[in-house]
């Protein structure tokens, strides 16, 4: 096999017991090699740690198991485990998730292209034991592929657990702001670096159980304002003056829809709709124009 990379697992863990031997063995199940598996445990409370432990035991060479001192979060946990890593690329595992054994395989070829930064694949929800294909994300999204930032300004299209990085990104994208999601603002941070490339094909069954109630918590703690997180991805580097005149053209609409609650939000869903294909085009609709227009209309509000 040519280009081989050097791909590192980057996994966060808090009280994951439950599912973690699923995900880890679907790791371990893929048939492209494995670099390193890096895992930083945020202080679990029931048996992950020990699991964890056990696999270091059974993969030595493989496995590198770090243990907080005292809890990080969401964000800074994360932050960790990448700044750990040491492979060409990394890819991001969820605690409870199961991946396909080709998810490097399709991926990793992708970045045979220097300027590749980052590539994705798609994912099934898994929730109840069932996968939920009717509501599958291919069926409801086009794949964001390309360099353009804009496309990412209002909707964060690239999931953690579908993506795999270059570590160089990280030179730049580190650290991540605080109240910011990591997999937006790495997926902003590659576009600006070079472009993001997509497999049309579901890689990962994304698990949605009661029990992982505490990442879903903390993200929703650690969510912005549009205006918020605009102003972060406005100081990153490299975004070029089309965008950077794009963020500031939806900062000055929400601060006059923030100033004047009273008045019309015209002038913002007349760009909103005039932009359409930037911010909208990633949804697959039957009728794109229509529905286009309601989400004008309702974002705009």
């Amino acid at each position: 096999m040519n280009n081989i990379f050097k791909i590192s697992v980057a996994m966060c863990t808090f009280n994951g017991a439950k599912f973690i031997d699923e995900q880890l063995q679907s790791i371990i199940d893929q048939d492209y090699p494995i670099y390193e598996i890096i895992v930083v445990d945020d202080l679990s409370t029931d048996a992950t740690f020990q699991i964890l432990e056990r696999w270091r035991e059974k993969f030595p060479k493989l496995f590198k198991l770090f243990r907080n001192e005292i809890n990080l979060g969401f964000n800074k946990n994360f932050e960790k485990a990448f700044s750990l890593c040491s492979g060409d690329l990394i890819s991001i595992a969820d605690q409870d998730d199961i991946w396909m054994p080709d998810k490097f395989k399709c991926l990793a070829p992708l970045f045979t292209q220097e300027n590749v930064m980052l590539a994705h694949g798609a994912s099934l929800t898994l929730k109840n034991g069932k996968l939920h294909h009717f509501s599958g994300q291919l069926k409801r999204y086009h794949l964001f592929e390309g360099s353009d930032s804009r496309k990412l300004m209002l909707f964060n299209q690239i999931s953690g657990h579908n993506m795999i990085f270059r570590r160089s990104i990280l030179q730049k994208a580190l650290p991540i702001p605080k109240e910011m999601y990591y997999d937006w603002w790495l997926a902003i941070q590659a576009t600006a670096q070079g472009t993001v490339k997509s497999y049309n094909k579901y890689l990962v069954h994304h698990r949605k159980h009661s029990d992982n109630s505490f990442f879903g918590e903390k993200r929703k703690k650690i969510e912005l304002s549009d205006l918020e997180r605009l102003d972060y991805f406005q100081t990153i580097d490299s975004l070029g003056e089309k965008t950077i005149s794009f963020i500031l053209s939806i900062k000055e609409h929400l601060l006059n829809r923030k100033k004047n609650t009273q008045q019309s939000n015209l002038p913002y869903f007349k760009f909103l709709f005039k932009h359409r294909g930037i911010i909208f085009g990633h949804k697959k609709r039957i009728f794109p124009l229509f529905t286009h227009l309601t989400d004008s209309v309702k974002y705009s509000k």
